[in-house]
């Protein structure tokens, strides 16, 4: 007997689907990575975008479990479920039901955790109406009354889940609170654009947080309210990075004491949030958990931390499929997200036809494919790596991936500059075999996810330029054989051409792109940036006219 087919649906941001037979994932995708716009929403007619790109969707469901937001496309559920049924192949009986926001970041949290008992927290800038949540929590309000829930918290044991705590507001941008509401706000003065948090957090180190006179936030039992004089400071223009009114040093310190207050406030919460429960394991999921540099000052404060690899917007879809696994089809959850390639399967046996249409490309089957990609980065070549199933997560993590050698300085402004087409301050990522990683860096965890950043071992200082941040930092992934075989495999072989067990590593993309899906996808990003080889292992394909190497820009290496 076949067992039942649930599909996860995120109707919001960074919208994204996900499949599971039974307990077993199948498949997970970001609707951007088929349209190619960054971050793009939940809309009618993305069923029939997803069946028409991935053969895996195309299957009888038992169940469809979808999650929305503040999203107002709510209005049309009925047209979405619609969709559902027309598009779909729903067997005869197959039920189609929501759960509210925050709980399907719950479900993308801590079920995959591996906790038995945990405390969870979800903090991001805004989830779901209260009318749409169903579950009972603390002081519940009854009725819309225009509120909307902007973090919860959770004690959950033997998967048994219970809400301690909800912070709730009803949006109004003269009185904005919540953690996640603060930084949305913090970024909007800076940068413009979806996604650019990052951004906030690479300018940060640049910044002294002591030039800035703004208060802490405040922080009541897991709820974050803004003081008056950082309500006032976002309602200015001054900081934005495109104007002159403020110096590059003056918004550095601007977004470092954002940042500063951010991460206090959020280890308070942690700190709340453990002694109320009792408990030190903590999941935590929501967009805020995207903020690496604050979740490794939550780590130094001794918690058991977990955070899924996609615990934005786009993680819910996990989180909707698990909750039908568990709720509804009443079956115990198997999925452990210890690993994240769980994008569609990509049959790359076709490399060799697909390359027949670049005649401007050659591609090869090199006797020792790992020694090859070794030489080229100790050569200061840029490669870019493409496997089959592709990163679910805003993260490259080395099957969509951009390598190099970290020990030259012009390899970060080949690639900001004339690859990602990015700002010069933003800082690039780095590989770190598992076992050397407190050999580098002052970091003794395994941290597969690119999730938490670390400072360089002192020794090491200045040594890695391409990945060192200007505080020592670096947020770091570690590999193991078991994680990525390919990936380590290289770095253990540049190691033992120089010594040295990291490689720079950023996402496989051009300026304003999305992280390349298909081989098509790969080759064409390949053919329209100056990166050297493209690798799709067992194969390396060139181009017939030679790209300049890095090292001619510069002399520097350490």
């Amino acid at each position: 007997m076949s067992s039942p087919a649930i599909l996860g649906i995120n109707r919001t941001q960074d919208g994204t689907i996900s499949i599971f037979d039974g307990s077993k994932h199948v498949m997970s995708i970001h609707k951007e990575r088929l349209t190619k716009r960054k971050h793009h929403w939940g809309r009618l007619g993305d069923m029939q975008l997803y069946k028409e790109h991935i053969p895996e969707v195309d299957r009888p469901y038992d169940l469809v479990v979808e999650c929305w937001s503040a999203d107002d496309e709510y209005q049309k559920k009925e047209q979405y479920h619609e969709e559902l049924r027309t598009v779909l192949n729903l067997k005869p009986k197959a039920e189609i039901i929501e759960i509210s926001h925050h709980l399907a970041h719950l479900y993308s949290a801590y079920p995959p955790s591996g906790f038995e008992s945990c405390a969870v927290m979800i903090i991001d800038s805004v989830g779901s109406p209260v009318e749409h949540i169903k579950y009972d929590y603390p002081g519940k309000v009854k009725g819309s009354g225009n509120l909307f829930e902007v973090a919860s918290y959770y004690y959950c044991h033997n998967g048994e889940i219970t809400c301690i705590k909800k912070q709730l507001h009803d949006r109004n941008p003269e009185e904005p609170h919540g953690l996640g509401n603060f930084y949305y706000k913090l970024t909007a003065c800076l940068f413009a654009g979806e996604g650019s948090e990052g951004k906030v957090m690479g300018l940060a180190a640049y910044g002294d947080p002591k030039n800035i006179n703004l208060p802490e936030l405040i922080v009541k039992e897991g709820e974050v309210y803004f003081p008056e004089e950082w309500a006032a400071a976002f309602k200015t223009t001054d900081y934005f990075y495109t104007n002159e009114v403020k110096t590059f040093e003056e918004k550095a310190d601007f977004a470092a004491r954002g940042q500063e207050v951010f991460e206090n406030a959020l280890i308070e919460i942690a700190k709340w949030l453990t002694e109320t429960t009792g408990i030190n394991k903590i999941a935590y999921a929501g967009g805020c958990a995207l903020n690496c540099v604050a979740n490794s000052k939550v780590l130094e404060q001794g918690y058991d931390l977990f955070i899924p690899p996609a615990p934005h917007d786009g993680g819910t879809s996990v989180g909707c499929a698990i909750y039908g696994v568990m709720k509804c089809l009443k079956l115990k959850n198997e999925f452990q997200w210890c690993f994240d390639y769980l994008g569609p399967n990509v049959d790359l046996s076709k490399v060799t036809t697909v390359v027949k249409n670049y005649p401007e490309l050659e591609i090869h089957q090199p006797e020792n494919l790992i020694e090859e990609c070794a030489n080229h980065l100790y050569w200061g070549k840029i490669l870019c790596v493409f496997q089959s199933y592709s990163e679910f997560g805003p993260r490259a993590l080395g099957n969509r991936s951009i390598i190099a050698d970290t020990r030259y300085a012009v390899n970060k402004f080949w690639i900001n500059t004339f690859i990602k087409g990015r700002e010069w301050f933003r800082p690039i990522a780095p590989f770190v075999l598992e076992e050397d990683v407190n050999e580098y860096f002052k970091f003794e965890k395994r941290t597969p996810f690119m999730l938490f950043t670390a400072f360089v071992q002192d020794k090491y200082k200045n040594h890695f330029p391409a990945i060192e941040h200007v505080d020592h930092s670096a947020r770091i992934q570690t590999v193991s054989k078991e994680d990525n075989e390919f990936v380590y495999a290289v770095i253990r072989n540049f190691k033992n051409k120089t010594g040295v067990g990291i490689i720079a590593n950023t996402s496989f993309n051009g300026k304003n792109e999305t992280m390349v899906e298909t081989l098509d996808d790969a080759i064409k990003c390949f053919i329209n940036h100056p990166i050297h080889y493209l690798v799709v292992p067992p194969y390396i394909i060139s181009k017939k006219v030679p790209v300049g190497n890095p090292l001619q820009l510069s002399s520097y290496r350490v």
